[in-house]
């Protein structure tokens, strides 16, 4: 340990972290402005990363990016579909970065490590002796088991539902050397104790940037919505035609003129066919910020039939003090923010146009609404305070080894 109780934490990651992975990329900034030293490893996942990477390594005590090419990790999920491992782990098992932490532990003095997402949780043999505590993120097996009644070929169905089946086994499994293990949501920790109810869950909630999404100078638009996320992602997708297909004509009957833009990287052809298709709909694809189209916003859409944990996208915008109208799969996460006035939970594409049609005819209680999100981030979702919890998890995981070692 450094001088002063200041660790060195070894954090070991399936993808490098960015803006995007912004768990990850927010955990270790916060780390190093607390004095902490950090080493990163982490795959190359071959994603654009822009200045992250050069930051990082501002932050760091080093950073290690261990090669992985997509040819590789596509022939081991191949080699994985008759044994036990899910897709999901088999992609990112890399023999050189186990060797690699091997080393690091041996070599480094560390004292604690950081290990993220199922992908990478197979690393835990690499770190021992060295205690370690996991970070799920979400329970991935009950988000799987959502995806089973999605759409698709009987080919895609039939290995969802073999995923589905080997995840029920295999994430308990290999969670339980870990000593600590994390998630963003109870939601996602009463999931996990169903799997196995002596794993150490704890909940420790996303934050979001307080001082990069600010409440925006420039009014909203009249009659203008925004969704936004990673657009390659099936349920960010599955949302977004969600609204457009479903949503949208219900709302238009309400507000002819409404507009929605849908914004984030890797758009599929069908998704972006839409803009053409839909009057007032636009489809950007990637773009370098977020923040304008949050701004020009008068509220937030979030209608996710799919997914876990805490939804950064409703984060921001609520940190651009926009409010935001959400399914209950995102309601659930979020605690006291419907309290709060800062949600309109809708469940079905009626509610859903209802919600958002009462906000766009009524700018004044939109503003209250956005002015409730932001003072509900404000007080609940700061990466300092997340970051300052993490470091009193890796506390414990170190006591506890100590007592049994």
């Amino acid at each position: 340990m450094r001088q002063g109780g200041k660790l060195r934490i070894l954090f070991v990651l399936p993808y490098v972290p960015s803006p995007i992975r912004v768990r990850p990329y927010q955990f270790v900034r916060h780390l190093a402005r607390l004095g902490h030293a950090v080493t990163l490893v982490a795959l190359d996942d071959g994603l654009p990363r822009g200045e992250a990477l050069a930051e990082l390594r501002d932050a760091c005590e080093a950073v290690h990016v261990v090669p992985h090419a997509r040819w590789r990790g596509a022939a081991q999920c191949l080699l994985s579909l008759p044994t036990p491992t899910p897709l999901w782990a088999a992609y990112c098992r890399s023999g050189e970065m186990a060797r690699l932490l091997q080393q690091l532990v041996r070599d480094g003095d560390f004292d604690v490590a950081h290990v993220e997402h199922l992908r990478a949780a197979h690393f835990a043999n690499a770190l021992r002796p060295l205690p370690a505590v996991f970070d799920a993120v979400d329970c991935i097996t009950a988000l799987r088991r959502q995806m089973l009644g999605q759409p698709g070929p009987a080919v895609t169905r039939l290995l969802s539902f073999e995923e589905w089946v080997k995840l029920r086994r295999y994430e308990p499994r290999v969670y339980r050397p870990y000593r600590r293990v994390v998630v963003t949501s109870q939601h996602d920790a009463d999931e996990l104790r169903k799997l196995d109810e002596q794993l150490p869950v704890h909940v420790l909630p996303n934050g979001v940037d307080l001082e990069y999404f600010r409440p925006s100078e420039v009014a909203p638009e009249p009659d203008t919505l925004v969704f936004s996320g990673k657009m390659s992602y099936h349920a960010n997708e599955d949302a977004a035609k969600y609204l457009a297909n479903d949503v949208l004509p219900r709302l238009r009957a309400r507000r002819p003129g409404v507009k929605v833009t849908i914004v984030g990287s890797g758009p599929s052809p069908s998704l972006q066919a839409l803009a053409s298709r839909e009057a007032g709909v636009t489809v950007t694809g990637y773009v370098d910020d977020l923040r304008p189209y949050l701004g020009r916003a008068l509220a937030a859409v979030c209608p996710m039939r799919v997914g876990m944990g805490i939804q950064n996208k409703a984060l921001e915008a609520m940190a651009v003090a926009r409010p935001v109208v959400c399914s209950p799969l995102v309601s659930r996460s979020l605690g006291g923010a419907q309290a709060d006035g800062a949600l309109r939970v809708a469940d079905g594409p009626d509610a859903f146009a209802e919600a958002c049609a009462g906000l766009l005819a009524r700018p004044d209680e939109a503003r209250e609404a956005g002015a409730a999100a932001r003072r509900y981030v404000e007080q609940h979702h700061r990466w300092a305070h997340a970051a300052g919890a993490l470091v009193a998890l890796y506390e414990e995981a170190r006591r506890e080894a100590g007592r049994r070692g």
